[in-house]
């Protein structure tokens, strides 16, 4: 059966149709978005003026600008007014500012904490069809199924006052059936790093790892718990004596990333240190090979008690994220032990503790950097002298070592310079007598070139030429 070929004039028309439905399409998007455009600036103009008129700005709240009849008026308003009202103050309220502390005692005079509170609980207060139509997401009321809006906007709200008393709700709304509640309810604890919340986040986090329920990720609530200070981490130690190895590898993630967090002045301040140099003294020795890599890891950010004999243990475990560990231990606690115990990593065969060992070695000052010096020269392999080349490159060295240049045909700067030309990394060396510390090192030599020895001189010549040629 032979099919009928559809006549030109059709395909045409076809055509013709399909744009003009596309065309048509496109301008009722572009209108729509342009009416909704419109509308959000003439709400958004609206509110700056209510807020002036009822004294909601922060130099006006800051200091106590707003009268007893603004009050009045701000109480006869619904709840819904209220919260557009004041959503741009909490946005842009920085944490632990004295604008909070204001904030707080006008949404609790007002009652919007208690209304917060209690759509978290799922509690929803009657509100007339005239009232939601005069306000933006107000027909959420009339869709229970839409109620998790409210209930998270009101948990960012909760958590963006810092209202510490509503912790134990915010906890409860980690179990809500909406995923959207659970983890902006989780940002508003982090925020608020109420002692008491640290227990029922890091409940969540057991049974994220244990029992595998959908939820929260383990990622969002390990990152939470980051967020509070370092005294707080007393309890993680149940955690770090956990069975599960995927538990215990978390609470040290955990002590690690506060430990990080924390101000430098920050180790005379942490309690328990007595306590927790005995856990990572054991921890560097546990069965799991993550958890020892991440407690060797976090001696460096801890002001950990460290004996060389747990630091050495880790140079000698044979997973690589170990070693590397306890080898930024000593980056961080130079002079814990001897160089030649740093030297032999340089040839370890994983880079990334063979970086490590170099930039441990860096942190030993002078005599760390001859032995990377010494190693680089008796270096075969390309790949090391590559790896040792870009570490001279991101820790600066390229100008010390163009400064002692040519000062003894001997000393090492001239043989590592002469061996970074033999090996082609010339680009390295041009590139750091071109910038402006080069420039002035270039200017000094040439200016008190009657100063510099005959050997110096020769040596110049020869670096020049060869960076002329290439």
């Amino acid at each position: 059966m032979v099919l009928p070929v559809p006549s030109l004039p059709f395909l045409t028309g076809l055509a013709r149709s399909i744009l003009a439905t596309v065309t048509g399409g496109t301008l009722a998007l572009a209108a729509g978005a342009m009416v909704v455009r419109r509308r959000h600036d003439r709400l958004e103009r609206r509110v700056k003026s209510l807020c002036i008129y009822y004294g909601l700005t922060p130099a006006g709240l800051l200091q106590g600008r707003y009268s007893a009849q603004c009050l009045a008026r701000l109480r006869a308003l619904p709840s819904s007014h209220l919260e557009i009202l004041l959503e741009p103050l909490l946005l842009k309220c920085p944490a632990a500012s004295p604008l909070v502390t204001v904030l707080q005692e006008l949404c609790l005079e007002l009652g919007l904490i208690d209304v917060w509170q209690r759509r978290i609980l799922g509690q929803f207060p009657p509100v007339s069809l005239r009232q939601a139509l005069a306000i933006p997401d107000g027909l959420l009321h009339y869709f229970p199924r839409l109620h998790f809006l409210l209930r998270a906007r009101s948990a960012r709200s909760l958590g963006l006052l810092r209202h510490q008393a509503s912790w134990p709700i915010l906890a409860n709304a980690l179990d809500d059936p909406h995923p959207d509640v659970q983890q902006v309810a989780l940002h508003s604890l982090a925020a608020l790093r109420h002692p008491q919340s640290f227990a029922a986040i890091l409940a969540r986090m057991d049974r994220a790892i244990t029992d595998h329920r959908p939820g929260l990720s383990l990622h969002s609530l390990k990152a939470a718990l980051a967020h509070f200070p370092l005294s707080q981490a007393l309890q993680l130690l149940p955690a770090m004596r956990h069975p599960n190895p995927c538990v215990r590898a978390a609470a040290v993630e955990i002590l690690r990333e506060m430990a990080k967090r924390e101000p430098a002045e920050a180790p005379t301040l942490f309690q328990y240190k007595e306590v927790f140099d005995r856990e990572l003294a054991r921890l560097t020795s546990d069965v799991d090979p993550e958890v020892r890599a991440i407690a060797a890891e976090v001696t460096s950010h801890l002001d950990f008690a460290a004996p060389s004999s747990v630091v050495s243990q880790g140079l000698q475990d044979p997973q690589s994220s170990v070693r590397m560990g306890a080898l930024q231990a000593l980056a961080q606690r130079p002079r814990l032990l001897p160089v030649a115990e740093i030297q032999r990593f340089l040839t370890d065969p994983q880079r990334a503790v063979r970086q490590a060992a170099m930039r441990a070695l860096l942190s030993y000052g002078r005599e760390g950097v001859a032995k990377l010096y010494e190693q680089f020269l008796k270096a075969e392999d390309k790949t090391l002298g590559d790896q040792f080349i870009e570490e001279f490159v991101h820790a600066g060295l390229l100008l010390d070592l163009l400064q002692n240049f040519g000062d003894s045909p001997a000393n090492l700067e001239t043989l590592v310079v002469q061996r970074l030309v033999s090996v082609g990394a010339t680009r390295y060396l041009h590139a750091a007598l071109t910038n402006s510390s080069g420039h002035q090192l270039l200017q000094s030599l040439f200016e008190k070139l009657e100063d510099h020895s005959p050997p110096k001189i020769e040596a110049w010549l020869g670096l020049c030429a060869a960076l002329k040629a290439d």
